[in-house]
């Protein structure tokens, strides 16, 4: 029986059900070539005994190891391992988007979808993605989501969460609304009592309020996430935020004199301020030069999530008009995006034209925030319009690798750096002793093209295989 479990797995991988039965035994991978991210080094010809959920012991191939009974031999020869990714901008908790009236009012209502969790977990783990951040969701959803997939009720990557995000809007089943230093103090314990790891700001909070409320979510050890355009990046990052969300600052302050005005137009149109702010924007203005110091200095990281904001601009291109991956969505969810919900609405093809127009401009804010040593992390947007789960997270790593940023440092952003922005890189984000069996075998060389983090022969979560 052995002997046709080992002939499987250095084949065709085994069912999920045979996975199931053999979970419990050890696994040795052998003759591999570990790719060491954190020093660029590729170890030849390399043996990783995984036991227990842990990479036991690393060593050079020796061919005449003897096996026990008790362990599934996998054949690495001419595969890479790479500890598992790290998507750190993934919403779990979503679903249908629409306006309805409240109390006479217009308000944005979210219809949580039930089925969502499991599908995303499953694409996540399908395509090598084993640690994950949850930056918002109403907060009874996430933390049920994280505790489900803790307990294997869903099987997924191991999940962090931010409870419902914190704005000065009304978005239901999304934000809540806070309107105070008091107000957001309140809320911010209340996430406490409920599970979060992190706190998030959103854009239309000024900063007295995000002051007060980095404050108290640090006091009460939790991280802090923002998505910002009424407080600059800057300001934020002085009172000592974590970690900004997106890669459009948005903010009038870093625009020359002579474009505010006219930005401020845009401001009111939703995402065409998007592209508006990049047309107008001097990368090389001295407002963005401190920016840039302000963010190394206090050690503020960037996730710029260029997946949500490259299938904006580029919706009407063929990429995203014949997306197959979409069907693996709940098809509710699709429809809404196509007709209800999207951020290309009344969009023209002029308004196509000119964002398409500023992506070299994005490109370079990237290239800008990377050569100055700002620690980025690989986060999608997924299960935003367009952005499918697991799917879209190679995509963000072709875009980053357009920006001119090697793959060897961008396979460090995917896995260290998501590590040590969740605080957990004692524990995985790089294939070493003692740390979890979070691990990726691939069949082509990421170093070489970045394309091949696609190309998975192999996906351990946790110490187990999982079904492809």
């Amino acid at each position: 029986m052995m002997r046709i479990l080992k002939l499987l797995i250095a084949t065709v991988g085994l069912t999920f059900t045979t996975f199931c039965a053999v979970k419990a035994q050890d696994l040795l991978i052998r003759n591999t070539n570990i790719i060491d991210l954190e020093s660029g080094i590729t170890k030849p010809n390399m043996d990783v005994f995984i036991t227990k959920k842990t990479i036991a012991k690393i060593s050079s191939t020796d061919e005449n190891r003897e096996i026990s009974a008790n362990v599934v031999e996998i054949d690495g020869s001419g595969k890479y391992l790479i500890p598992g990714f790290i998507d750190t901008h993934v919403h779990f908790a979503m679903g249908e988007i629409n306006i309805e009236i409240v109390e006479d009012k217009p308000v944005i209502v979210m219809q949580l979808s039930s089925d969502l969790p499991n599908v995303t977990a499953n694409l996540l783990l399908k395509n090598g993605i084993t640690t994950s951040r949850d930056p918002g969701g109403l907060t009874k959803q996430t933390v049920q989501i994280k505790k489900n997939i803790a307990s294997e009720i869903i099987l997924g990557p191991e999940l962090f969460v931010a409870g419902s995000i914190l704005d000065t809007t009304q978005f239901i089943n999304l934000i809540e609304t806070v309107k105070s230093k008091d107000e957001i103090v309140q809320q911010i314990r209340k996430q406490k009592s409920a599970g979060v790891d992190f706190i998030k700001f959103y854009s239309s909070l000024p900063p007295e309020i995000i002051d007060a409320g980095i404050r108290e979510a640090h006091k009460l050890g939790l991280g802090t996430i923002s998505h910002l355009h009424r407080t600059s990046w800057t300001d934020a990052s002085r009172l000592g935020i974590d970690n900004i969300v997106h890669i459009l600052p948005g903010n009038e302050m870093y625009l020359p004199d002579k474009f505010k005005l006219q930005y401020r137009q845009y401001e009111n149109l939703g995402p065409k301020a998007f592209y508006k702010w990049f047309e107008f924007v001097d990368l090389e203005s001295a407002e963005i030069e401190e920016l840039i110091y302000t963010l190394k200095n206090n050690q503020t990281s960037i996730d710029p999530t260029l997946a949500v904001f490259h299938a904006t601009f580029f919706r009407n291109t063929r990429e995203y008009q014949q997306l197959e991956s979409l069907d693996k969505l709940p098809a509710e969810l699709v429809k809404n995006w196509r007709t209800a919900f999207n951020f290309n609405i009344g969009w023209t093809d002029q308004d196509f034209k000119e964002a398409q127009s500023v992506w070299p401009k994005v490109q370079e804010f990237v290239r800008k925030l990377y050569d100055s040593g700002i620690m980025l992390t690989t986060g999608t947007d997924a299960n935003n319009p367009w952005v499918v789960p697991g799917v879209s997270f190679h995509n963000e790593l072709r875009l980053l690798a357009e920006c001119g940023i090697p793959n060897a440092e961008i396979l460090k952003m995917a896995t260290c750096n998501g590590a040590k922005l969740l605080k957990i890189e004692n524990r995985t984000g790089s294939v070493k002793e003692q740390k979890e069996a979070d691990l990726l075998l691939l069949n082509s060389n990421p170093l070489e093209d970045i394309s091949n983090s696609q190309d998975i022969f192999l996906v351990i979560n946790n110490g187990k295989i999982v079904d492809l």
